[in-house]
């Protein structure tokens, strides 16, 4: 063993708060614990601990949000949120606006169903005004579920948060109203401007879609995107990984995505146990370094795992990311021209400018979870870092560019096995509640979820 850390986790079976320690073995990282009532726990982290251990030098001190939900009574996570303990603010802020799903999908964290309720238009008005109150300039929305599509106000929810200061709105969906309401789509494509679709996709095999959606979605799939493309509407496409079902499409999908316009990104979620998934082989799950692995092998180093960092806004472990753009027809990683790890003490969340008052600004833009290829701020900090010439950024040329350029993210959440309080005191991705309090993710799917 040559690498340990201390920290607190969940007991599996009971959620209570326990003891535990994150260690290094064969190459691999792992987490044990031992509840006193249901006894130890080991749990797969990472299946390259050279990653894992590179990856926290890329730790920066978090940014509080300007106003705190909660106080601190019987401490972390059970206080939420957001508490004094919280240490960052939130970059991406979640509002699930129903329940209701028109799938039954044997992984949903989300536990969503035929039947559900609807939040109210002035719930969710209420929500982002405290949104707005907590981050002033909010940046990221992502209008969730359930299936938010099926939400009878689902476009004047929309109109609502664009009236706000918030700078990417993005509806996270299934697609399926997409695919069958093309009227809808036009609506949709209203938006454009401060508007993504984060569509659910997890491949091209029809089989894929029938275990993890419980039906053969694929021409479904395809005919959203068809629609989306069709009015301009920029979408990211995002991939549930599953070992033994798709891991092998992860390659297909991004070249998928590159040659596509309109396709601003992929983003992959490694299976996480909460919600409708029940457990499998804990010490044989798929990482976010297995994906890693895979996305090099099946582009055949078009990306490589060292094109890829930790977000550096909430725990390194908690998200990887990786820009490229297109020069003279050739895919090339951002993180080729530019080293980012060298420029790190630029990205922190400080006041006062330095020197290099650009390359900070390019990279606190582009690597941050609120990052979005429609914003004009993340254009600007790629024309900072890249050779890419005549860059005006008007409607025509912003739109020409973010076709050249793509984001791949991958995303391993917590559950209860591998849940890391260090990770979720960091955690800058959450949810509002009705009542107005703010939850990190992973801290909302195991802990809160259905008790609020």
């Amino acid at each position: 063993m040559t690498y340990k850390d201390s920290t607190k986790s969940l007991c599996p079976r009971c959620k209570k708060l326990i003891d535990a320690e994150v260690f290094e073995k064969q190459g691999k990282i792992f987490m044990r614990k031992k509840c006193k009532e249901h006894g130890n726990f080991l749990s797969l982290i990472s299946s390259d601990a050279e990653f894992y251990k590179k990856a926290l030098e890329f730790d920066l001190p978090g940014q509080k949000s300007l106003f705190r939900e909660t106080k601190r009574k019987k401490g972390c996570p059970n206080d939420c949120g957001l508490c004094e303990e919280h240490k960052q603010h939130t970059c991406l802020a979640l509002i699930d606006i129903t329940n209701k799903c028109n799938l039954s999908c044997q992984n949903c964290y989300a536990s969503s169903e035929a039947d559900g309720k609807f939040l109210s238009l002035k719930q969710i008005s209420g929500m982002l005004d405290q949104y707005i109150k907590c981050e002033k300039n909010p940046d990221v929305l992502q209008i969730s579920g359930g299936e938010p599509t099926l939400h009878p106000q689902i476009l004047e929810i929309i109109k609502l948060a664009r009236k706000n200061k918030i700078l990417m709105i993005m509806l996270n969906t299934n697609g399926i109203r997409i695919a069958e309401d093309e009227n809808f789509v036009k609506e949709l494509s209203k938006f454009k401007g401060r508007f993504e679709v984060y569509l659910q996709f997890d491949g091209f095999k029809e089989e894929t879609y029938r275990k993890l959606r419980g039906k053969n979605l694929l021409d479904t799939k395809l005919k959203a995107i068809q629609n989306l493309v069709k009015y301009k509407i920029p979408i990211t496409l995002v991939a549930t990984i599953k070992k033994g079902v798709n891991e092998d499409e992860i390659g297909s999908i991004i070249r998928f995505g590159l040659t596509t316009d309109f396709i601003r990104g992929a983003t992959f979620q490694p299976i996480f146990f909460a919600g409708r998934h029940e457990k499998s082989d804990i010490m044989n799950r798929i990482t976010g370094t297995d994906v890693l692995r895979r996305i090099e092998e099946q582009t055949k180093g078009i990306f490589k795992k060292t094109d890829f960092i930790p977000l550096p806004c909430p725990h390194p472990a908690c998200c990887i990311i990786t820009y490229s753009i297109k020069i003279k027809n050739k895919i090339v990683p951002i993180t080729r021209l530019i080293d980012v790890k060298k420029n790190l003490s630029y990205l922190g969340n400080q006041i006062a400018f330095s020197p290099k008052k650009i390359v900070k600004k390019a990279l606190k833009n582009l690597f941050s979870a609120s990052a979005s290829l429609e914003s004009i701020k993340t254009l600007k900090a790629f024309s900072c870092c890249i050779p890419y010439k005549n860059l005006i950024l008007n409607k025509k040329n912003r739109e020409e560019f973010a076709n050249d350029a793509f984001r791949i993210v991958v995303k391993p959440f917590m559950d209860a096995y591998n849940f890391d309080i260090k990770r979720a005191q960091k955690c800058c991705i959450h949810f509002i509640l009705p009542d107005k309090r703010f939850i990190p993710f992973c801290v909302y799917n195991n802990l809160y979820r259905g008790k609020q």
